[in-house]
Formats: structure tokens, sequence, C-alpha cells
């Protein structure tokens, strides 16, 4: 664990990297990627969009027997009152007093419609997100039908939270209806949430000290709401708006949820190309300093998904040993989603640096955690080989591992990952959690 000292140098690094930032013009890939899709800064939020085209087959003579999952839930609503309120209240307070500019009264509208959609259905799971995870079921069942054969067991495991038990159920029922003799077994317990829903909050917190430092200065880069409140409201009506840049950062949050949705307007007439950009790096920040590798908390928050790796490594031991077809699908939540892809090293995910402009380069929210974001293994055997290959997908996307070599890429040997993965996880010590602490 990083001592107070190195956080603090990690942070004045960091604030160097800032300073240095402002001055750069070369765009990011983030910020090309969202120039070209404005749907991406949605990040966290983003609907689920699966890759086209067919997987890459295995070399001759294997076949998959073997599939782990974890996913997140699919879209959802906002979680709480507290989300839809204050945005709402604000804008239809400055209605009632005249002082609505005409996008001001659109934005309303809009608002009040995803407000009255979710009702009291706070954090839930929508229709669109069920949906997800049926197709998502419906492409593992067309690409891996050897695997989901008559008799295979399904151990299908979610957290509590009723939108993962959903996304789980949705995901069972689309398997079961496309093949009857699979022997599907549920469960929603918090007996799984050491796994499943780890959290951490001694370890969390000795590593974010910062927070609220580190936070601030973000917000200050990031959020320039001035713009965007002339073109809402009234210019003799401007004083009275008590936070305009949390109000600015409400709205772009009622932009993204809008994706969660069917036939919901969205609130991207209000943003510029470049408040897009910024508003999704606030939020891309926010998920590197709290989940990912920056050097801000020390560069070791993925470890909290030391307990996710092991399960997935010890369970895919169980079910290839049985030498029978098995999949293992796990349903949880992207604060469990992105320590894990960090952690086993995919792409640039576990990449830490403190120039603040490399993190939209290196580390993209909505390619690690969109709505149904999920993470695949995929093994396959060849007769008369001891030889057991796995491919690892992100999103359905066959991806590289930085700390992994393979002849047969996007194959590796599951002898290699496996001694990697396990090497990984045992090195890592945690901190106990305070006695009978439950996960929220």
């Amino acid at each position: 664990m990083n001592t107070t000292a190195n956080i603090k140098s990690a942070m004045m690094a960091c604030a160097a990297g800032m300073m240095l930032a402002l001055t750069a013009t070369a765009q990011t890939r983030a910020e090309r990627e969202i120039e070209a899709n404005p749907r991406l800064a949605a990040g966290k939020y983003m609907a689920y969009e699966a890759p086209q085209g067919r997987p890459t087959p295995p070399p001759e003579g294997y076949s998959p027997c073997y599939i782990s999952t974890y996913a997140r839930h699919g879209s959802r609503y906002l979680t709480g009152e507290d989300k839809y309120g204050p945005a709402l209240t604000a804008l239809a307070e400055a209605d009632r007093r005249g002082a609505l500019t005409p996008k001001g009264k659109r934005a309303l509208a809009v608002v009040e419609a995803l407000a009255e959609e979710c009702g009291d259905r706070y954090g839930e799971l929508t229709p669109k997100g069920a949906a997800q995870h049926r197709a998502l079921a419906d492409r593992m069942f067309a690409n891996y039908p050897e695997i989901f054969a008559d008799g295979t067991h399904v151990d299908a495991r979610s957290t509590y939270k009723t939108r993962a038990f959903l996304s789980m159920a949705a995901a069972c029922i689309e398997l079961k209806g496309l093949n009857p003799r699979l022997n599907i077994t549920t469960d929603a317990s918090e007996h799984d949430a050491y796994y499943l829903k780890y959290k951490n909050p001694v370890y969390s917190d000795s590593c974010q000290q910062n927070a609220d430092s580190a936070f601030a200065a973000a917000r200050e880069r990031f959020v320039r709401p001035e713009r965007l409140m002339r073109s809402l409201f009234a210019d003799d009506y401007l004083a009275e708006i008590d936070n305009p840049q949390q109000l600015m950062v409400d709205l772009f949050e009622y932009h993204g949820i809008s994706q969660s949705s069917y036939a919901q307007p969205d609130l991207g007439f209000l943003f510029t190309t470049e408040e897009l950009f910024d508003l999704w790096q606030l939020n891309n920040f926010e998920w590197y300093y709290e989940q990912g590798p920056s050097p801000l908390s020390g560069g070791h928050m993925p470890r909290l998904a030391r307990n996710l790796l092991r399960n997935i490594v010890e369970t895919a031991d169980t079910c290839l040993a049985s030498g029978r077809p098995a999949a293992t699908l796990r349903f949880g939540h992207d604060t469990n989603l992105a320590p894990l892809v960090a952690l086993m090293q995919m792409e640039t995910f576990d990449r830490p640096t403190a120039d603040w402009d490399s993190i939209a380069e290196y580390y993209q929210t909505y390619r690690i955690i969109p709505m149904c974001g999920n993470v695949q293994l995929v093994f396959f055997r060849k007769a008369g080989s001891a030889d057991i290959l796995v491919k690892p997908l992100l999103n359905e996307r066959e991806v590289r591992l930085a700390n992994a070599t393979t002849d047969v890429w996007p194959f590796y040997h599951w002898a290699d990952l496996r001694r990697i993965w396990m090497h990984t996880v045992e090195s890592i010590t945690l901190p106990k959690k305070p006695e009978g602490m439950k996960t929220d």
C-alpha cells in the first residue's frame, strides 16, 4: 500500500501534468471518437453497442468448451430522487418566474419526461436494459453452440441488487428458451458479494486521501457553465442560479441516462462538442481515480478486483477439470467491472499516468463500463491435446493483454494466463473490512 508521502508526491506530479496539459493541442483518441460519435460521451451511461461481424475462429481442431463472464447490469434509471430533483427544480422554478429561454423550456420538457418515466424506479433496470442482456445471451448461444448443448450446466449468479438480478433473469430465460435442456441454476445473495460486489472502505480511504482536492481540480478544468447558463436563462436571472457548475453536470447526467430508455429525447442540443468531451473527461477522470490505476490514488485501486479474478481462475479450473461443457455467468456492477478490466491488464486500461490529457488516451469509460458491459473468457479444447486456449473479450471485442504474450492472438494459452493471474492475485494483500460490514 502506498504511504501518504507517496500519494502526495503522485498528486504533485499529476498537478504538474495538469498545467502542461493546458497547452496541449493534439487530439486524444477519445476526443476523436466522441467527436465522430457523440453518444460515447455518455460514458458509464452509454447504451450497449454490440460489435459487428463474427468472432475470429479458433485454430484448427479447437472447439469451445467453457465460457466465464462478468457482466454489468443493463441500462437503468438514475439511482435516486436526488439525481432527478435538483435540475428539475431549478428549471421549473425559472419557468414559473418567466426566466427560461426557448432552449431552457425545451430542456425542461426533456427533464420532465425522463423523470416521469422513472417514477419511483430509482436505479432499476429499464426495458432496454433487460433487452440488452437477452441479446447478449443470444449472441453467446449463437457464437458458441457447443458450450450451450443439451445438459450443460449454466451457473448464474448476481448481486442482490434488483437491476443485476433482473439482468441475470433476462439472460437465463433467453438461454432456456433457446435450449430448454440446459441445466441452469441461479443465485443472488450476500453470500457471493465478497467477489461479485467487493468493497473495502479501509483500503479505498487510505488510497484516496486527496479525493476532495482532486475532484475540485477536475471540475475547475472541465466544467465551464457560463455559455450554457446564458442559453437557458434570461440574463437578469443568472445571478439566481445557486451552483451553475453542478447544474451543468446534472443536465449532462440527464443527457447520458436518456440512452437507457426507448424513444426518449436527449439533451444533446444543449452542449457544444467541446463541452460534451470535457464533461465526459470529468467523469472519466473520476473513474480513473476511483477504480483505475491513477497515480493520485496510488495506482492500486484495481487490486479491489482480487477476489473476483481469483474466483474466475479457480472456477475455470473446476469446470475445465470436469471435461464437460459449462458456463459461469456473473452479473454485477460497473464498480467491479472497471477494476477487473484493469487488473487483467486489458489493452491500456491498467496504465498509470500523471499527464492529465493522457488519461483520455489510455482510459475510456465507454469502452470499459457501458450499460451491459462485460468481460468474457471463452475456452477451447483440442482432442488429444492438453493445451487449452482462451480468448479474452471486453464487450465482445477481442483484446490484447499487456502482461501476456501469445503466438495465436486473439487466443492465449490458458496455462500462461492462469500463471500470470494467480501470481497477480497472490501478490495482493488487502486490509480486513470492519466486522459485519455489508456491501450497499
